[in-house]
């Protein structure tokens, strides 16, 4: 008698789709994780200067999560080498980004332009992982990045002001190029460190960096109230150590292009979150401007990879 029960599928195709299916899982939870970040600031810096919450939020979050690779009994690095690049990696992301950011809105820069100059990210992570991982994106993916970083354009497009000082601008670019080398950097370096340790060590050098920056900006002081307080543990647990762990996470599953591209989901995504918490206003150009990002983002994401020889 001849069993006609469908068999199941073998090991490798279950694990695959296992692990399909944790890839979204990430990628989903990455963009409100990380947009939470620019509500949580916003509230704090209401009371407090800029740069003394991202110091204070380093300085929590590697404290947090120092202790967390302490009872968990995490593998730290042995090789000073790696701590210098977990260092360098920690300045370029955390220090420079933020520092960047923070200084060039207190410099003059509109909020949506800064939003909308660093959606650039994405494309400038594809381009410069060809010639240094020999990543190739289709012409399906170069298409959806451009989409991707119109439908930012769109969305912040109400907000979008001339003004600010030629050195709130510089700032902005600085904060740019430090996020763009601190991915590219993390992915060359990072990718075989331990992420609750290698996270640390990045904090601390941010922490390091930060603090004499804070100092001469505003000064390092922070209200004694529940709304700078919030803000500040948010930022330091939430976003300095689980929103960054994800972008890890992606970045060892995806090409660097592929994995920052569901940044350009953020700006659309930030301004829906303020929209019960800050009690901002909802406009069709969020609305619109997050449709195209999130088609953008699909044709990047569904995409077979190219093979080596393509572009």
């Amino acid at each position: 008698m001849v069993d006609c029960a469908e068999k199941p599928p073998p090991p490798a195709v279950r694990s695959r789709a296992a692990g399909r299916w944790v890839g979204l899982g990430i990628a989903v939870a990455f963009v409100p994780i990380w947009s939470s970040g620019y509500i949580a600031g916003t509230i704090g810096a209401r009371s407090e200067p800029s740069l003394a919450l991202v110091a204070w939020r380093f300085l929590m979050a590697c404290a947090v999560l120092g202790v967390v690779s302490l009872v968990t009994r995490a593998p730290w690095p042995t090789s000073p080498r790696v701590y210098a690049h977990l260092l360098i990696t920690g300045i370029l992301l955390q220090t420079v980004q933020l520092g960047g950011v923070f200084l060039g809105l207190g410099h003059g820069v509109p909020a949506g332009l800064s939003a909308l100059m660093l959606s650039a990210c994405p494309l400038i992570v594809a381009a410069a992982a060809v010639p240094l991982f020999s990543e190739r994106l289709t012409g399906r993916q170069w298409i959806g990045m451009g989409v991707g970083l119109l439908g930012v354009a769109i969305s912040v497009s109400e907000r979008l002001s001339g003004g600010g000082r030629l050195s709130g601008y510089a700032f902005t670019v600085l904060a740019l190029a430090g996020l763009a080398a601190g991915t590219l950097y993390q992915k060359r370096f990072g990718h075989s460190v331990d992420l609750r340790t290698g996270t640390t060590i990045q904090l601390l050098g941010a922490t390091l960096t930060i603090f004499p920056l804070a100092a001469g900006y505003g000064g390092l002081d922070i209200p004694m109230d529940a709304a700078a307080l919030g803000s500040l543990a948010w930022l330091a647990i939430v976003n300095s150590i689980g929103a960054l762990i994800l972008l890890f996470v992606l970045l060892r599953r995806s090409p660097g292009g592929v994995a920052t591209s569901l940044l350009y989901l953020v700006p659309p995504a930030t301004a829906l979150l303020a929209v019960p918490i800050l009690g901002q206003g909802l406009t069709l150009s969020i609305v619109l401007g997050m449709a195209v990002s999130g088609i953008g983002v699909v044709f990047v994401i569904v995409s077979r990879p190219a093979s080596p020889g393509t572009t």
